[in-house]
């Protein structure tokens, strides 16, 4: 079959993966911008095009830059680079600064730079993670021949509807602060578009409705126009449909994911019906995610079957393509991959059937779609190159790329300060039972007007 394509993940959660509490979240921030080197984002490359292929996935983007990772300087976008085109897999780099109001990083943002005899601590801005982006993209979009490409990671383009946001994603924005929302959305459509890159973004309930109301309709529409990949697009409602629909932007729904999923699954069946380009992604390797989009083929199954308490709202066939030809239109590149046409690139897959769970094998696509899973996968064919020949990865030493992954994980993680997330408790091994306010269960919500 055709191999698989993640339109959205992060770079740099490979290294981290599990390594969180619901108590305390995760480091990621406080390791990404302090106690990394580019050999350890290069090792992450490495590590996690390595599990993405094991998976078959030969196509995925990586977030580098935005929330949480590193746009401060130019050489860990170089290192993730170096990583992947070892590998021969098919890469997005996204890169872009952070969210210049969500606290993820405290102000003013500093960066540590680990290069030197000791480390060094550098000041670092909005702008500046734009210039850095803007020359990580001209040098990258295009590598490889034409393997590896680029976009831009803006974290939250169109900002946060209050209304709805809560915990550490609650911001209550001033007039000033909507007029730098607007501003910064707008260079970044301009910067795109003269790069000639698509725009990559989170996206939730409210959001685009929100972007209307304070911005005005036609400027967030403006802001939409041409190529924007939208990140998980947890619970939008009809108004959100209704202003995605013609301006180009996608959405690419996590279904099992950190963010957002309270708001339950995107809504597919409407803004298929508009016409907005949909698919299905992973978010990455951590904190508790993991890379293979078999799994999220049968999650949004189940998902929008229970939202919508219809079975037929999404046929097994159309999940398949949510993770083949449609992620692949969302990204721009269904005229190169995810599907096999004469005059596209040779990116396959070979799935071994000798197994018990996908024995007998007759009712083809609804075993991929409920019980094949990413370890299935025995053959990975990119761009015309056996990537994985029968289980053996053959681009790589797979024993070296996981024990360079060990090593540059200790040192990073020696420099952080993980008790917090490594004390389980008692209540972890024997469950919390004690009464919660507003713990009531809650059904998921299918797209609505109202936001709440």
């Amino acid at each position: 079959m055709p191999g698989l394509v993640d339109a959205y993940a992060h770079a740099g959660h490979g290294m981290i993966k599990a390594i969180y509490t619901a108590r305390h979240g995760w480091p990621a921030s406080q390791v990404y911008f302090h106690a990394t080197t580019p050999e350890w984002w290069e090792a992450d490359a490495l590590l996690t095009a390595v599990e993405r292929i094991r998976f078959g996935v030969t196509t995925g983007v990586s977030i580098l830059g935005a929330t949480p990772a590193r746009a401060d300087d130019p050489v860990y976008a170089e290192a993730h680079v170096r990583g992947v085109a070892r590998t021969g897999i098919r890469d997005v780099l996204g890169i872009g600064p952070p969210d210049p109001f969500l606290g993820h990083i405290p102000s003013p943002w500093r960066a540590t730079d680990l290069r030197g005899p000791l480390p060094v601590v550098r000041e670092f801005t909005y702008a500046h993670c734009m210039t850095v982006s803007e020359d990580v993209i001209r040098r990258c979009h295009g590598a490889e021949n034409g393997r590896l490409r680029a976009c831009l990671a803006i974290p939250y383009l169109l900002g946060l509807n209050p209304r709805v946001m809560s915990g550490s994603h609650c911001w209550r924005y001033s007039d000033d602060d909507i007029r730098l929302v607007a501003a910064n959305a707008a260079e970044a459509r301009a910067l795109a578009d003269r790069l000639g890159v698509l725009i990559h973004t989170h996206c939730a309930r409210g959001a685009v409705e929100f972007a209307a109301e304070q911005i005005g309709r036609r400027a967030t529409r403006e802001v939409l126009r041409g190529p924007t990949v939208i990140a998980h697009g947890h619970g939008l409602t009809l108004r959100d449909v209704e202003l995605l629909e013609g301006t180009g932007a996608s959405v690419s729904w996590v279904p099992f994911g950190s963010w957002g999923t309270r708001f339950g699954p995107a809504p597919l069946p409407e803004l298929l019906r508009a016409g907005v380009p949909v698919c299905v992604a992973t978010d990455g390797a951590a904190p508790f995610h993991v890379s293979d989009l078999f799994l999220n083929v049968h999650r949004a199954l189940y998902l929008i079957w229970e939202a919508y308490e219809d079975m037929t709202a999404l046929s097994e066939g159309k999940a398949l393509r949510l993770v083949t030809i449609d992620a692949a239109a969302c990204l721009g590149m269904d005229d190169q991959v995810g599907s096999l046409e004469r005059g596209k690139k040779a990116d396959f897959i070979i799935i071994g059937t000798d197994r018990p769970h996908l024995v007998p094998t007759i009712a083809v696509p609804q075993l991929l779609a409920y019980y094949v899973r990413g370890s299935d996968v025995e053959t990975v064919v990119i761009d015309g190159r056996v990537v994985m020949d029968h289980g053996r990865i053959v681009t790589v030493d797979e024993q070296a790329v996981l024990q360079h992954a060990r090593e540059e994980a200790a040192r990073a993680l020696a420099r952080v300060d993980l008790a917090p997330y490594l004390d389980t408790g008692p209540e972890f091994w024997q469950g919390d039972a004690r009464p919660r306010a507003g713990s009531a269960l809650n059904s998921t919500r299918r797209c609505s007007k109202a936001d709440d």
